[in-house]
C-alpha cells in the first residue's frame, strides 16, 4: 500500500457544485498584471531635455515629473489643470471610445506610452492604463483625417446601431403580434368548437379514406376523424 499522499492548497479550490472541487486558474489576458514600476524608479534621461527643462506652456521650472518620465512631455501642473483639452488622462476605455481606436493600436507603446496604476476597482484585476489626450487625439486625427471626419464616423455608428437597434425592437413586435393572432384565433376556435368543454362526439361519415370496407368519420363539433371497418 502507497504511503504517497497529495497535497492541495484548499485557498485555491472551489467547489463546482457537481461533487468535486476544482483548482481555479487565472484566465488569460493580453495585458496580464504587470510588476508595477514607481515613477521614482523610471530613470530621467538629461540629454532629451537638458539639465534645467521647462514647461512648454508656461516655462515654469516646476514640472510634472509623472508626464515628463512617462509621456516624454516638458509641462507643469497648473497647465494640466488649465488645459485639459491636451494634458487630461483617459482609460482605455475611454480611448476606444472617444477616438474609435482599437486594442492593438493602443498596446503600440511606440505611438502611447502609457502610465499603468494599480486597478482602482479591485486590486486583483489587471492594471489600470491611463493614456495622454494629445497623444490620442494626435494618432486619431492621422487615422481619420481629421476630427470633423472622427465625428462623422462615429455619427455613421451611432446611427447603424441605432438602425439595429430599432430593427431587432420592430422584429420583437411582429412576432409578439403574429404570436397574439395566432393566440386569439385558437382561443375563438376552440370557443366555437366548444373544445374547452365536455361535449359527446357527432360523426359524420366523410367522402375521404372510404376504401377496402373502411370508412372515415369527422366529428362535426371538434373535428376529431376516426375510421370505421364496415362489415
Amino acid at each position: 500500500m502507497s504511503s504517497g499522499y497529495y497535497e492541495y492548497n484548499l485557498s485555491t479550490m472551489r467547489d463546482t457544485k457537481a461533487g468535486f472541487l476544482e483548482e481555479d486558474r487565472p484566465e488569460a489576458s493580453p495585458e496580464k498584471k504587470r510588476k508595477l514600476i514607481a515613477v521614482d524608479e523610471i530613470p530621467y534621461d538629461a540629454s532629451t531635455h537638458g539639465n534645467n527643462p521647462k514647461c512648454c506652456e508656461c516655462k515654469s521650472l516646476d514640472l510634472e515629473v509623472t508626464y515628463l518620465k512617462i509621456f516624454n512631455v516638458r509641462v507643469c501642473k497648473p497647465c494640466i489643470e488649465l488645459l485639459p483639452e491636451k494634458y487630461s488622462l483617459l482609460t482605455k476605455t475611454e480611448a476606444k471610445d472617444d477616438y474609435l481606436l482599437t486594442d492593438s493600436e493602443l498596446r503600440d507603446r511606440v505611438l502611447f506610452p502609457v502610465w499603468e496604476k494599480p486597478n482602482p476597482h479591485k486590486s486583483t484585476w489587471n492594471n489600470m492604463l491611463l493614456y495622454l489626450r494629445r497623444d490620442l487625439e494626435a494618432f486619431a486625427i492621422r487615422k481619420w483625417g481629421s476630427l470633423d471626419k472622427l465625428d462623422d464616423e462615429f455619427d455613421r455608428r451611432s446611427t447603424v446601431k441605432r438602425e439595429r437597434k430599432e430593427l431587432k425592437y420592430k422584429k420583437a413586435v411582429a412576432e409578439l403580434r403574429r404570436r397574439t393572432r395566432a393566440d386569439e384565433w385558437e382561443k375563438r376556435r376552440r370557443e366555437r368548437l366548444q373544445l374547452d368543454k365536455a361535449h359527446e362526439h357527432v360523426f359524420e361519415s366523410t367522402e375521404d379514406g372510404s376504401d377496402g370496407g373502411c370508412s372515415e368519420q369527422k366529428c362535426s363539433i371538434c373535428g376529431i376523424v376516426i375510421e370505421v371497418e364496415e362489415f
